[in-house]
């Protein structure tokens, strides 16, 4: 293979996609998972890196959302939970000995979720978290239950064939509740040479998919699944000999820390939208180059020179370019964070929802353009249109883009005036501010103009030059 990391995991890919006989559309989601079980004992990309070398784990997810073909359209996504939200859960929060065993992990194999979002909660994952987790301090074990259907884990990426699992439940300590909180628990274990559920554990396949059908997605309940203390990321909280709740670290809290891992998906999410677009475009690009069609006095000139295909292409060339530059920017500027253990700051985490939001939507409504323009070569199987569907996954990933916007609009609200607005957006936030919170809901077109407006502020702030044109609003 390859010297570099990034030939190595290139050449890796390719040869997963090279030695499969049937087409990448029918890879089982037990396939898919061994697939990740190779990788992680190759060592590649270790489960610290997000730590250690943060623009090496950027560059990994942009190499395989590259090789989506060789590997299946849900692998990235297993990819992303297996190495950011669940051991870079652990990362964060967890301590020396709990970070320590990502190294044997890793070593065998061991695949992992994240059980964060709830049935109840919905798009506002990670507001809501209604499973409980009630310390017993007879057995100083931690007791997680689902109270009821709301709270069960929901669309649990490999959360059906990972072995152990992050759970974010609110924890109880005495009766009273401390919030969200992480635990790394156990999810199956060897009984006589088989491996078994761990009780107090159900799972439930949420079952076929327009796309991505390589990924499991599981729903998740629990009760009275147990935990033993050791298991609590407790960096900064944990509970003493005396049963007690303590704070090691005042004024940190742990929520804050997991939700870094949804700053550095974002920022994943974001290249994985322009890699999926360009793509579609390449390739849609090399066929329409070479077919020809017809045209007076006999000239025969491709079909990419028609001006309803040549237009979209030379929106998209800007509009991608424009947002790789954007999200370099941000990228750049968060490895500095990572690298020094530190939370990002606002504009910084609000620079990358924008990221999110607009390279996920830029992709969707260039895509859409194209597949409208291209005739019924969108059809085919094989022509990535198909997929077009995971970029819904991004979409809703990591924070849902109209989540998002309405709090790039609040948090705009509350600022008052900013460097830069222009007449428009202050014009907006003025408006909005003067308004009560549930006039906000019948005003839902002036919320979302305040958001674009601030999010073309950004970019051009980020990037230097006004947003191009092909670079797309989300819409209602």
């Amino acid at each position: 293979m390859g010297s570099t990391r990034a030939e190595r995991l290139s050449e890796w890919a390719a040869a997963i996609g090279k030695k499969r006989t049937g087409s990448h559309l029918d890879i089982s989601f037990h396939e898919s998972a061994g697939q990740l079980r190779e990788l992680l004992k190759l060592g590649i990309l270790k489960m610290t890196d997000l730590r250690d070398d943060p623009e090496w784990f950027f560059e990994a997810h942009k190499i395989i959302a590259i090789h989506g073909e060789d590997l299946g359209s849900g692998f990235w996504t297993r990819f992303t939970v297996q190495y950011n939200l669940f051991a870079g859960t652990v990362l964060g929060v967890g301590n020396a000995s709990q970070i320590k065993q990502l190294e044997d992990m890793q070593a065998s194999g061991t695949l992992g979720c994240f059980g964060l979002t709830e049935k109840f909660a919905g798009v506002s994952s990670g507001m809501v978290v209604e499973t409980i987790a009630d310390f017993e301090p007879t057995t100083r074990e931690f007791v997680i239950t689902s109270p009821d259907e709301g709270a069960h884990k929901n669309w649990i990426s490999q959360g059906f064939v990972a072995d152990k699992c992050v759970v974010i439940a609110d924890l109880r300590v005495g009766g009273k509740s401390h919030g969200p909180h992480a635990f790394l628990a156990d999810f199956r274990t060897q009984r006589n040479g088989v491996t078994e559920l761990v009780p107090g554990v159900e799972l439930v396949d949420m079952g076929r998919k327009t796309v991505a059908n390589d990924l499991d997605n599981a729903r998740i309940a629990f009760d009275g699944f147990r935990i033993p203390e050791s298991g609590m990321l407790d960096r900064y909280v944990g509970i003493d000999s005396q049963g007690r709740y303590v704070e090691k670290q005042k004024g940190l809290h742990t929520m804050e820390q997991i939700g870094q891992r949804l700053f550095t998906g974002r920022v994943a999410v974001a290249q994985a939208a322009i890699t999926f677009g360009h793509h579609i475009f390449d390739r849609t690009r090399a066929y329409t180059d070479k077919k020809l069609c017809w045209a007076p006095k006999g000239m025969r000139p491709p079909l990419s020179m028609l001006p309803q295909l040549s237009k979209v292409y030379a929106e998209a060339e800007e509009a991608f370019a424009f947002c790789e530059t954007y999200n370099k920017r941000c990228q750049e500027q968060l490895c500095e964070f990572l690298r020094s253990d530190r939370i990002p700051t606002t504009q910084l985490t609000d620079a990358i929802a924008v990221a999110k939001i607009r390279s996920v939507e830029t992709c969707l409504h260039l895509c859409w353009r194209l597949k409208q323009v291209v005739g019924s070569h969108a059809l085919m199987i094989g022509s990535g249109f198909g997929e077009l569907d995971s970029m819904q996954v991004a979409k809703f990933a990591e924070g849902e883009s109209f989540v998002l916007m309405q709090k790039l609009a609040r948090d705009r609200v509350k600022q008052g005036d900013v460097v830069g607005q222009g007449d428009e957006e202050k014009a907006v936030s003025e408006e909005l501010r003067v308004m009560k919170m549930a006039e906000w809901a019948t005003n839902a077109d002036k919320v979302f103009l305040l958001a674009e407006l601030v999010m073309d502020r950004s970019m051009q702030q980020y990037v230097g030059s006004a947003v191009p044109r092909g670079v797309a609003r989300a819409r209602l």
